[in-house]
């Protein structure tokens, strides 16, 4: 038996035509409760109910209705630019009424156009699925939104969808998952892979529950099992959590989007899909003449659907779909199938006295995200509460929460110089340099001595190409404290960009006094407890680095923690263990490099092993982990890593690049492995005696190369990789160039001289080059790209005013590039040149 009704769509004038199976309204009935459906592309909201063994449907106007949430209490609707809030209002329906309860409107929050995909109910008041800001938020009267917590991956709040982070799944009053559509830290970036490319996080730790499915949505929480929906396939699926196991239910014909639970039965809102941007390409379309729009409903004991609510026209996409239980045919003020609508007006009864206005709770949030049980974090709450909330907010990855609660707690305490370099620290972090070295100055005006605050600024200065100030501040500490660290950071102080040969000069011999005195004096560090600055601008001078390395090295001591293993040999009756160790196995250059050597067929019967010292997570991470026969995550402290490191107990250690992450560069100062090596990711020394091998390649390496090196050079047949070519198969057409130089700004006519490479590495040496080929060519255009820190170009283009007098005026210094904007500049670039003499 099936239903059909009609009813008008007031804004378009399309009729909205629909049908059910009978046992729709019987299992509504049966639940006692109704459903409530969004229709973003329709502008409804659908109130589906039972009454007397038939299906009843109101329709209520709103503009992009979007994410729902239910408590007996209240109701949530998410639209385009405002949450609306309905609150009960039973007492207005009589005896007689086919309706078993009312909502009304109340009131309304503005969020502006966050894209809440998701809103659920839980502890604080309403969490909302910030699509646009790649987060989860609460609600505060001060705020459009209050961000609680990101992804791992997303690396600033900004409006830019960067995952598409689009589900919430609640457990016990507080969020436990989230679906994203890619694990993408780029404007939009999971496009590019939303066949794939979705995933399922935990929260608040921000791991990764499950990857490649195809743009998920709806996680929920019953009864302990975790659902979920692969929405590109039309399935309806269960995550086992604990074995990362994927089962799928059943398969419907439709985008599946929108997930209610209750008993045995799973509600699930069914799409058609369009051919546009967002669901080209999916799976499903390749089926278009099946798919349905409506809800059918699962019974999950048997995966199968027993029940069916379908569109014939009027509504193509369903957005939310959410249960209202204990009230089967209820009447939301404002719905209605008609114009006909049934008003609801509720007023004081004249006997009573005049109410007195007051703030409604909780709508908004009143206690943090991981805070402390039973307390709420406000300007009276003390520091030291704040700190702990802080310390606490900041191990979930909640940066912007954590440092809105110290910098709260140093304003509370009269002498907060700890708190401001916990704060600078923190800022750090989040990649505000700027704002960092502000706390760390803060502090200095409280104690003026402070070490620690000493050291951060010193060191911070000096990466954001303030040479000169670094010194200065490290120099003040070092006669203050002349201890093995400070010498270190003071050595390490070297210019990003040099103004001439005679500053190389000048910088290099500062920190080969200060290494110097430092081993007269007999200092050693403990590479065990603490980091080991990095000496990464050393590779940069333009001369060999392994007296200022080795110097180091020398202050630096680590420990073996090999001693006692049995060293393996062929004979051992087992594969070998090899561990390769980076903090850039990401989508970065070393990732590139590296990711074939881990994917590449063996060639011999060894274990792999991927350890990733840092913390991005990103496509890239996602290879390596596929590809490695173990993965492991090092903690950022030095204790714990060199823990997590020791129980590998690897036979080989190869360090894919030294001196350009702090943590990789300490642990090279300890032996985990019996054969450690490292290879040209960064191209220098180590200095270090527990580094037994640099690996490289007689095409890298000058004759007298093994001088430049503490460790035994080995020189293999090749480079060593299996570098997967980029995609540059429209780069040989004539217009398609002219377009991208439109694209990025550059002129149509004239050749472009393109030096695409990061600002520390133009030796003065080069200058004379550059001038020389804008000098002979009067049209062409030399192309560079913006340093990190907008210092270091500042002071590029300074030297460039000195030794490109004339030339200098036609040097383009374009913004750092995404990597599919990079190659089109690479293709539109008539030459391409490498600085010498680090490159080329």
């Amino acid at each position: 038996m099936v239903a059909d009704s009609t009813a008008p769509d007031e804004q378009n004038q399309i009729p909205v035509r629909f049908e059910y199976t009978p046992t729709f309204p019987q299992i509504l009935e049966h639940l006692k409760s109704s459903l409530l459906v969004t229709t973003y592309q329709a502008g409804k909201v659908l109130v589906l109910g039972a009454h007397q063994g038939k299906l009843t449907i109101s329709f209520m106007s709103m503009e992009q209705p979007m994410g729902l949430a239910v408590s007996p209490s209240r109701i949530a609707i998410g639209s385009r630019r405002q949450i609306h809030f309905l609150v009960p209002a039973h007492e207005t329906q009589s005896k007689d009424s086919p309706h078993d309860g009312c909502f009304v409107p109340r009131s309304s929050f503005y969020s502006g156009a966050i894209h809440g995909h998701d809103l659920a109910w839980g502890e604080g008041g309403l969490w909302a699925v910030n699509t646009l800001f790649s987060c989860l938020s609460t609600l505060h009267p001060s705020f459009s939104f209050v961000p609680q917590w990101r992804p791992p991956f997303i690396s600033q709040l900004i409006d830019q969808d960067r995952c598409h982070l689009n589900g919430l799944a609640m457990d016990a009053g507080r969020p436990r998952y989230v679906t994203v559509l890619g694990e993408t830290d780029q404007p939009a970036g999971w496009r590019e892979n939303k066949v794939s490319g979705g995933a399922v996080l935990e929260v608040p730790s921000g791991q990764v529950v499950y990857r490649g499915l195809c743009m998920p949505h709806s996680p929920r929480v019953s009864h302990g099992r975790l659902f979920v929906l692969n929405s590109g396939l039309g399935h309806l699926c269960q995550l086992d959590h604990s074995t990362g196991r994927l089962m799928t239910i059943e398969s419907l014909p439709g985008y599946t989007r929108g997930l209610a639970l209750s008993g045995q039965f799973a509600f699930v809102g069914l799409s058609k899909i369009r051919e546009t941007n967002i669901f080209g390409g999916l799976p499903i379309g390749e089926r278009p003449d099946e798919l349905r729009c409506g809800v059918g409903a699962v019974d999950l004991t048997t995966g199968r659907t027993v029940a069916t609510f379908q569109f014939h026209s009027g509504v193509e996409e369903i957005f939310a779909v959410e249960l209202l239980p204990g009230f089967a045919n209820p009447l939301l003020a404002g719905a209605s199938l008609d114009e006909r609508q049934q008003e609801v007006w509720i007023v004081p009864h004249e006997q009573m006295p005049r109410p007195q206005i007051s703030v409604a709770a909780p709508i908004f949030a009143d206690e943090q995200f991981l805070a402390q049980e039973g307390t709420s974090i406000s300007d009276s709450k003390g520091a030291e509460q704040l700190l702990a909330s802080a310390v606490a907010l900041r191990a979930a990855g909640q940066l912007d929460q954590a440092a809105n609660c110290l910098d709260r707690a140093a304003s509370l305490t009269p002498n907060p110089v700890n708190l401001l370099i916990d704060l600078g620290n923190l800022r750090q972090e989040q990649g505000q340099q700027q704002a960092a070295r502000l706390c760390y100055e803060r502090a200095l005006t409280y104690d003026p001595q402070s070490i620690a605050a000493q050291q951060n600024l010193g060191y911070l200065a000096f990466n954001l190409g303030m040479a000169e100030e670094s010194a200065q501040v490290l120099d003040r500490l070092l006669a203050q404290q002349p201890s093995p660290i400070n010498h270190l950071l003071a050595a390490s102080v070297l210019p990003v960009v040099y103004d001439s040969l005679q500053d190389i000069q000048h910088w290099k011999q500062r920190s080969l006094t200060i290494l110097n005195q430092a081993a007269e004096r007999g200092l050693r560090h403990d590479a065990s407890e603490t980091l080991v600055p990095t000496f990464f601008f050393s590779a940069y001078t333009g001369d060999d680095p392994r007296e200022l390395l080795e110097l180091r090295g020398r202050m630096v001591h680590g420990r073996d923690y090999t001693s006692g293993r049995v060293r393996w040999t062929a004979n051992s009756g087992r594969a070998p263990r090899i561990g390769f160790l980076s903090a850039y196995f990401r989508d970065h250059t070393i990732g590139r490099l590296n990711i074939g050597r881990i994917e590449s067929p063996k060639t011999v019967d060894a274990d792999r092993i991927v350890i990733q010292a840092g913390r991005a997570q990103d496509w890239m991470v996602d290879r390596f982990r596929k590809a490695a026969d173990e993965y492991v995550e090092l903690p950022r402290d030095v204790p714990s890593a060199i823990e997590a490191l020791r129980v590998l107990e690897l036979d080989i250690l190869v360090f894919a690049d030294i001196g350009m992450d702090s943590l990789a560069t300490t642990l090279a100062f300890s032996r985990f492995a019996p054969v450690q090596a490292v290879t040209w990711g960064h191209p220098m020394t180590t200095g270090s005696t527990m580094m037994d091998y640099f690996l490289s390649s007689p095409d890298l390496e000058v004759a007298q190369g093994a001088s430049h090196y503490t460790e035994k050079l080995l020189l293999l047949d090749s480079l060593g990789l299996n570098y997967q070519r980029p995609d540059l198969s429209q780069s040989n057409h004539a217009k398609t160039h002219q377009a991208w130089r439109c694209e990025l700004n550059l002129p149509e006519e004239g050749r472009l001289y393109g030096c695409p490479q990061t600002l520390f590495k133009f030796h003065p040496d080069f200058d004379q080059a550059l001038a020389g080929i804008l000098e002979t060519d009067p049209s062409g255009l030399l192309v560079l790209i913006d340093g990190r820190v907008p210092r270091w170009t500042s002071e590029l283009q300074r030297r460039f005013r000195r030794t490109l007098p004339q030339s200098g005026r036609r040097v383009r210094f374009l913004p750092s590039l995404p990597n599919t904007d990079f190659l089109k500049l690479l293709a539109v670039c008539d030459v391409l040149q490498d600085p010498f003499p680090y490159g080329g």
